[in-house]
């Protein structure tokens, strides 16, 4: 006589999620993703197109832990896509990137000399439809796993500060496949200069998320902005490889300047005015499926 079978959510791995949800979304995370993008390292030429599906890995982790750990779905993207948020926010997240991308643009051509005011001009009309391609198919959709799961999940045992340096770390080692491959402008910076732009990343990510009530979108927003910025900050002059300082280097340098008056202004603890973070555990599991 055979048992009932068991189902996946009554299984070893549906407990590991519950019992280590950072941890096991990690896993899921970067084995997805570095399984997609595996192949890549077989084919003669590669483009910042062919590392779009790998990209989904976070999004799709996220979406298979919360399955696992018997919350609904569709409650999770309906409270964190919420658009309802204050309209601050808004100007915070489409406006942030643009800032820093001025400041990155300013340190190139103080330092060569040149202003190329054609190449903005160039640049500008095409920001925002590059900011919508970015924010749901060129990075934002990461951040249904790095915020929409993670962030929550370790701020349920650490403070902000600390998960974020943790997101951060794993969220710059998730690239190093694109590294390794030298896949786009992956291949012409250094790693470790990369990992401390990310961490930095990370913790405005934390202070928006945390201050927004725990809003993906809000998220999205932002990171489809820090990666279409960069290009941005890049065209204020004619040539970057005779700027003599690295590309990340000068992007680093604003973001770490908003990190760390975020961490000095609020404190670790929350990284906001307030004394409480968007809680992990939430009363999704007793919603509809």
């Amino acid at each position: 006589m055979t048992g009932r079978p068991v189902s996946i959510r009554d299984s070893r791995l549906a407990s590991l999620a519950d019992e280590r949800p950072a941890t096991t979304f990690f896993a899921f995370a970067l084995g997805i993703s570095w399984t997609l993008w595996l192949p890549l390292s077989l084919q003669s030429s590669v483009s910042k197109l062919h590392i779009i599906p790998g990209g989904f890995g976070p999004a799709i982790a996220a979406v298979a832990l919360t399955w696992l750990r018997g919350e609904s779905v569709r409650a999770w993207l309906h409270d964190g896509l919420d658009w309802r948020v204050s309209k601050r926010w808004y100007a915070v997240a489409l406006g942030l990137p643009v800032l820093a991308s001025v400041v990155m643009g300013g340190i190139f051509v103080f330092v060569t000399g040149d202003f190329a005011a054609d190449r903005i001009t160039r640049y500008v009309p095409m920001y925002p439809i590059m900011l919508v391609f970015m924010v749901v198919m060129g990075g934002g959709q990461e951040e249904f796993g790095w915020r929409g799961v993670a962030l929550p999940a370790l701020q349920d045992r650490f403070d902000a500060l600390t998960s974020s340096v943790v997101i951060g770390v794993v969220w710059a080692a998730w690239h190093l496949p694109l590294f390794v491959l030298e896949i786009g402008s992956y291949g012409d910076q250094p790693f470790p200069l990369y990992a401390i732009l990310v961490v930095g990343f990370a913790i405005i990510f934390t202070w928006l998320f945390n201050n927004t009530d725990g809003s993906i979108l809000l998220a999205m927003v932002l990171h489809g902005g820090i990666n279409t910025a960069s290009g941005l900050g890049g065209a204020f002059v004619s040539n970057l490889s005779g700027a003599g300082i690295p590309v990340l280097g000068a992007y680093a340098v604003p973001i770490w300047l908003i990190a760390g008056a975020i961490v000095i202004h609020y404190g670790r603890q929350t990284l906001t005015a307030g004394s409480t973070v968007p809680a992990f555990e939430t009363d999704r599991r007793e919603r509809s499926v």
